[in-house]
């Protein structure tokens, strides 16, 4: 896995040209930084399921970062007639539930890879040493 292994796996997902790519190459690297911190010791870095991962992660990031720089955009269609107003809103979020779905999978499908970061939320009930609660 590396920076560049991730990117042409983002480049299969995507329709980005040449200059598109290069800007996402530090989104690769942060992704690949991400999963590197997270692998088993062991683990085989050239496993094609960590460039998905990384891949995925990366896309998350590049639509966050197109969603925050054409915020100031705000609209997808609008149509006078009878007024039809379009929110860009809802096509970003669509495209984002998507995008974190595909990164939810790869995860999974890479979990023998990498370290377990959740977290429990939720109550436990101990007992006392005497076996009673």
């Amino acid at each position: 896995m590396t920076q560049y292994s991730i990117l042409g796996r983002l480049r299969l997902m995507t329709q980005l040209d040449d200059e598109q790519a290069m800007a996402a190459l530090p989104l690769c690297a942060a992704a690949m930084e991400q999963l590197l911190a997270r692998l088993k010791p062991g683990a085989n870095r050239g496993d094609p399921r960590l460039d998905q991962a990384g891949a995925a992660a990366a896309l998350c990031m590049l639509l966050l970062r197109e969603e925050n720089t054409s915020a100031d955009e705000g609209f997808s269609s609008f149509k006078a007639g009878d007024i039809t107003v379009t929110k860009k809103e809802k096509a970003n979020a669509a495209r984002m539930a998507a995008a974190e779905q595909l990164r939810a999978q790869a995860l999974e499908d890479a979990r023998e890879l990498l370290r377990d970061t959740g977290f429990f939320s939720g109550s436990t009930k101990f007992s006392r040493c005497g076996g009673k609660s």
